[in-house]
């Protein structure tokens, strides 16, 4: 049973002139992730242009395009409820890399109350079936039919696409609907059906060269950057197990000192780590440690002062490391450090003692 203890949250800045007390804790082997606090926000977004009723029209030169990136998609209600067993998408005009690589589609009989560009969860959705898709390297080509056996009826259809082929935008050209398998029948939908756009996404994210690995790799030229902004951070399980931390220290990022975050927040856990990559960080029960206000450099890839990490009297395998504020959360599109260290000590277990010898009966 974890024992409770009262935590106080540092409002002044802990300092260390000197050296950190304990060992460097992190290396470039842990297993790290990134956490965005704030869990699922929607981040979707798309040009007049490129709106979602586009893939209604039938028309393969235009398309709806979706700056969310994965996790991008749309709610549609066509004139009457009816069920979907089959569909086909048709491949927008340029960059395959945006095309969906993943689908998931949901119906639902409420009234359609999310927003447009919303996270599309306002409404009781049900999961009618989910997939890859590999659509054709051509361009404005529809794409292979999909089929899937659901006969419930429903008056509206989310369609999810959680991961593109690699690009940051998502898109598509067309999409038809199908009661029937093999895209038998007539299309379900038309041009005048109701249709948002919706991109059910986390938060937190980051381009492949500035992943979380990059911000405990030693390296000042790479760095950690999480489109996040506010609340982002990292869960890192450290390769020596068991540990009781002193202290850390940043380092800062190459560009942009609006990104700088300037409060931080250390959590500890004897969990599992099942959070996902880019989740909010929360299905663990984690422990407050310590928190309080940073004063980075302005130069960039510079070592900031070592930072104190109080009140840690129990050791925790994987740390959480949060920062809830920016330097200047307006004017910056994310949250960036080049590298984190922690200091502190490995703490080895205790062997568990030996079973008492059973009494010899004579």
């Amino acid at each position: 049973m974890r024992r409770e203890r009262v935590l106080f949250f540092l409002a002044a800045v802990a300092l260390l002139v000197g050296p950190a007390f304990g060992d460097a804790i992190l290396g470039p082997n842990d297993v790290i992730i990134a956490v965005d606090a704030e869990g699922i926000v929607a981040s979707g977004s798309y040009p007049a242009a490129e709106s979602p009723n586009k893939i209604l029209d039938g028309d393969p030169a235009t398309k709806y395009l979706n700056r969310g990136g994965g996790g991008s998609g749309f709610i549609v209600t066509p004139v009457a409820p009816i069920m979907v067993q089959s569909f086909t998408i048709t491949t927008a005009n340029d960059a395959a890399d945006r095309d969906p690589a993943v689908w998931e589609l949901y119906g639902t009989n409420d009234a359609i109350t999310s927003a447009d560009n919303s996270a599309g969860i306002a409404e009781n959705w049900t999961l009618i079936a989910q997939g890859t898709l590999e659509l054709p390297a051509e361009r404005k080509v529809v794409g292979p039919v999909v089929s899937f056996e659901s006969w419930d009826v429903y008056a509206s259809f989310k369609m999810v696409f959680p991961k593109t082929n690699g690009g940051s935008l998502f898109q598509i050209a067309d999409v038809a609907f199908y009661a029937l398998p093999d895209a038998q029948g007539t299309p379900v939908l038309t041009p005048a059906d109701p249709i948002i756009a919706i991109e059910l996404g986390w938060q937190s994210r980051y381009p492949i060269n500035e992943a979380p690995k990059f911000c405990i790799d030693g390296d000042p030229n790479t760095k950690y950057l999480n489109f996040g902004k506010v609340n982002s951070g990292i869960i890192v399980t450290p390769t020596i197990g068991s540990s009781l931390l002193d202290s850390f220290q940043i380092t800062t990022a190459n560009d942009s000192p609006e990104r700088d975050p300037v409060v931080w927040m250390v959590y500890g856990t004897n969990d599992e780590i099942v959070t996902v990559d880019n989740g909010d960080g929360k299905t663990e029960n984690w422990t407050l440690i310590c928190g309080g206000t940073l004063a980075l450099p302005v130069e960039r890839l510079t070592a900031g002062a070592v930072y104190v990490i109080a009140n840690q009297a129990e050791p925790y395998t994987s740390y959480k490391v949060l920062f809830p504020t920016l330097k200047d959360a307006a004017a910056a599109n994310s949250m960036q450090i080049a590298d984190i260290q922690l200091y502190g000590m490995a703490v080895v277990p205790e062997p568990e003692p030996e079973p008492e010898p059973e009494p010899i009966q004579e």
